[in-house]
């Protein structure tokens, strides 16, 4: 019995002492999870490859870590010499290259051209140089997407991207080397002169700053305003699109002005030129230069009620204040400050650039800063969006948010979300939508899905998935979003609004026949409109409208506050203005056919703030015209500025977090570009036109393949027998319904809306264009020439010429109803 007494008291002893070294070990554990591990950003690492042209080192591409595909294949165009040989240099900064490979694709990815391993390069101090000997399976005058890959020691498989063409034109490299000699000259004044034949100086321009110069502006202003800054450093040049005869080039460089070290001002400068080649001469078609002058953070700088930020645009600079208004926080030129008007403390809370490399990569400008919140302590919540220049996530395009806290002095990583789009079309998806809840919840919007991301847990939800233009809206202050489900770009059964701060979700909706669409928010009053399942408006076999028999306003509690409704009266063509919502009426003329009567307008009663420049201002200084400022509520002197630099990073909690939609069949989307520059992106054809049309610009679908041009179109064109040749295109005529699809080879776009002019560029790829002059009659475009215009009867057989004015003026007469193709075989 003792014996047994014994043993059971061993054992719970064992038991006892196994419990106290688990707990022991487990807070152990537990304090270590809640310990962060610091450390500073790390430098940028990857290489940077350049291309050949002409004898010019250009085109700079940077590496990513993921698979890119086509999405970020218009960064630049390199052009292949007679023999497809095409030379490029690596900036290798670590010596870690061990493999070179390359791909040539079509531009929808979906045919494979070729897939080459390079056995030899060069390798020098710092740099290889490499041929990539392109085999002889390109057609002539035609983009393909070139993916360089390089295998590496310590960063794994790195992905370049550039779109090649083969052609036998060397007008580009007059061109190239015109831009690069405009930009030389406009520092001398003597020299500049015979830069003024270029110039198209218009009265109506606006000189009053130097962020912005354009083909319109004075001589002053191309030539710095007398400003004495030189050059810093070598020009950057990249090849963005040559269309036949024509080119845009972008250059980007450095400036300085004033002293030395922390005193010299510094500029970033990017001009975009659009030219046309001719025998005679180059002419400049467009030309933009933007300045922006890299804050420093001088304690001069910080002065009176002021912030001065200097030379930049203003439609960048982002400002935010906490619930108190002593913080202050600022994005400028991708830098994000803060201030503690209290203390006058200044910090540097984030940036990529750095002071040891030699800003190729640091100073990459394809990413950007969104402030989500400020506390009063001078906690600042905020987003990092784009490529990542450096830090571990060096070379991927996505999201990250960050928590910089004053106390710790220190940002921590809550998460990070890779996504494969371009910055711009990021960009354009986070602007509209990146808000911080009161909740704990992150809603944001990616490729058009919105999603809430649990910050607690980091896990997600999808919120609304395949937006469309049209079917969802959002409050100014982004607290309140609003959707239909759905692809019906004209209403659903219900509309969805959600508070997102409180996550609360309210149900619009009601009439079982009842069609609900979101049309946008006056503060965050919401507004509506509501339309009959019936009331289609139909025109030559494609949907003009839903019109809509009532609008609605309902405020943050869910009360109607205004109504828009008139007897037989209806409602299309909706905008929202601030306080003023612009509409059209319209009087139903026919089943299916309505005729428009008068533009109206409601005026709401709602105060608002333009939040996106609160807080700042400018004024007009001696030597540098306009300069911007963050607004202070209390008066600083020079003197009692600190100014400091978180000191470490965190990265120990954060977490990729991979956002993933329904699958859902995405809208098709038309997508404008101008002047080395994505303008966004439009569900309708003539949306996106005109976008691009006053940067000489191009529209191309979601392969950046080209579906329109300004200006590459011969002079004349003639299709002999359109009947003939249009036949697959009439053939589908019938039944186009309006979406944007391909059928037996003939890409068929709906093109209501644009100018005679416009689409003569459809004639000239060699498919007639549809003009409708009646309900279901149409005249067939089937050729032009500097004065006139081919107009083909297929009722008849008779062709007829017409001046361009005078058809453009009756066509515009008909409601410019075109219809066009594209030959895709």
């Amino acid at each position: 019995m003792s014996r047994l007494l014994k043993k059971i008291g061993i054992l719970s002893a064992v038991f006892v002492a196994a419990i106290a070294v688990y707990f022991m070990w487990n807070q152990k554990s537990t304090e270590k999870k809640e310990v962060m591990v610091y450390t500073s950003m790390d430098e940028a690492s990857l290489p940077v490859v350049s291309t050949e042209m002409f004898g010019r080192r250009m085109n700079l591409l940077h590496g990513y870590t993921q698979d890119m595909k086509q999405t970020v294949a218009r960064e630049a165009l390199t052009l292949l010499p007679a023999d497809r040989s095409m030379n490029i240099e690596i900036g290798d900064y670590n010596g870690s290259i061990n493999g070179i490979s390359y791909e040539v694709r079509s531009l929808d990815m979906e045919r494979l051209v070729e897939r080459t391993t390079i056995d030899q390069w060069n390798q020098e101090e710092n740099r290889i140089t490499a041929t990539l000997p392109i085999q002889n399976l390109l057609k002539k005058d035609e983009e393909y997407l070139l993916v360089l890959t390089l295998d590496t020691s310590d960063k794994g498989q790195l992905f370049y991207y550039t779109r090649i063409m083969w052609t036998d034109s060397t007008n580009a490299k007059e061109m190239i080397d015109f831009a690069v000699d405009f930009t030389n000259k406009t520092f001398d004044y003597d020299q500049a002169k015979e830069l003024t034949t270029y110039l198209e100086t218009s009265d109506t321009e606006d000189n009053s700053s130097l962020s912005h110069v354009t083909i319109r502006s004075s001589f002053s202003q191309l030539t710095w305003g007398g400003l004495p800054v030189t050059p810093v450093g070598d020009i950057r040049v990249t090849l963005k699109d040559l269309n036949g005869i024509m080119c845009s080039v972008q250059l980007e460089y450095q400036v300085s002005r004033g002293g030395e070290g922390d005193t010299k001002e510094l500029y970033e400068v990017e001009e975009n030129f659009t030219m046309k080649w001719d025998s005679r001469r180059i002419y400049l078609m467009d030309f933009e230069r933007d300045t922006n002058q890299i804050f420093s953070g001088q304690k001069d700088l910080f002065s009176g009620k002021r912030i001065l930020l200097g030379i930049t645009n203003p439609d960048e600079i982002r400002t935010a204040k906490s619930p108190s208004g002593s913080q202050v926080a600022y994005v400028i030129n991708r830098d994000l400050w803060t201030f503690d008007q209290k203390g006058k403390h200044g910090v540097k809370v984030f940036s990529f650039r750095s002071k040891v490399d030699d800003g190729l990569r640091s100073g990459y400008d394809q990413h950007d800063i969104k402030i989500l919140s400020v506390s009063d302590n001078g906690d600042v919540d905020f987003l990092v969006y784009g490529y990542m220049n450096r830090g571990i996530h060096e070379g991927t395009m996505g999201i990250a948010m960050y928590e910089y806290s004053s106390q710790d002095n220190a940002i921590k990583e809550h998460f990070f979300t890779p996504v494969t789009l371009s910055f711009e079309m990021l960009k354009e998806d986070v602007e509209q939508l990146a808000h911080l809840g009161t909740n704990g919840m992150l809603y944001l919007m990616a490729d058009r899905s919105v999603y809430g991301i649990d910050l607690n847990s980091n896990e997600y939800m999808v919120l609304a998935d395949s937006l469309m233009e049209g079917g969802y809206a959002v409050s100014g202050t982004e607290r309140h979003f609003a959707w239909h489900e759905g692809s019906d770009a004209y209403g659903a059964s219900a509309i969805h609004l959600m508070d997102l701060d409180t996550g609360i979700k309210r149900e619009i909706g009601g009439g079982e026949k009842d069609l609900y669409r979101p049309l946008g928010f006056v503060g965050d009053d919401f507004i509506y409109g509501i339309a009959g399942d019936n009331d289609v408006w139909v025109q030559n076999g494609r949907i003009m409208d839903v019109p809509m028999h009532r609008i609605e306003i309902m405020d943050q509690r869910g009360t109607i506050v205004k109504e828009y409704e008139q007897e037989n009266v209806y409602i299309s063509d909706v905008s929202v203005d601030d306080s003023r919502i612009h509409l059209t009426q319209t009087i139903k003329s026919g089943d299916k056919s309505y005729a428009v009567s008068r533009r109206d307008t409601i005026v709401c009663n709602q105060e608002l703030s333009d939040a996106e420049l609160a807080g700042v201002g400018s004024y007009a200084s001696d030597d540098r015209k306009k300069l911007y400022y963050v607004q202070l509520d209390k008066e600083t002197e020079s003197k009692e500025v600190k100014i400091t630099v978180p000191k470490k990073v965190a990265y120990e909690a954060t977490e990729v977090v991979e956002l993933k939609g329904n699958q859902k069949p995405r809208e098709n989307r038309y997508y404008a570009y101008g002047g080395g520059r994505f303008l966004g992106s439009r569900r309708d054809f003539t949306d996106a036109l005109a976008l691009a049309y006053d940067k000489m610009g191009v529209v191309t679908d979601q392969n950046q393949e080209i579906l329109w041009t300004r200006v590459n179109r011969p002079p004349i064109r003639n299709i002999k027998d359109p009947l003939k040749t249009g036949a697959v295109f009439l053939r589908n005529l019938a039944d186009f319904h309006g979406t944007r699809t391909v059928r037996e080879g003939v890409l068929m776009i709906d093109a209501r809306g644009c100018n005679l002019n416009q689409i003569l560029y459809f004639v000239g790829k060699g498919c007639p264009v549809a003009a409708y002059t009646g309900e279901g009659g149409y005249l067939l475009v089937s050729g032009y020439d500097q004065y006139n215009v081919t107009l083909f009867n297929p009722e008849t057989g008779d062709s007829q010429k017409m001046g361009i004015n005078d058809a453009s003026a009756y066509f515009t007469g008909q409601g410019n109803d075109f219809v066009c193709g594209l030959f895709t075989e």
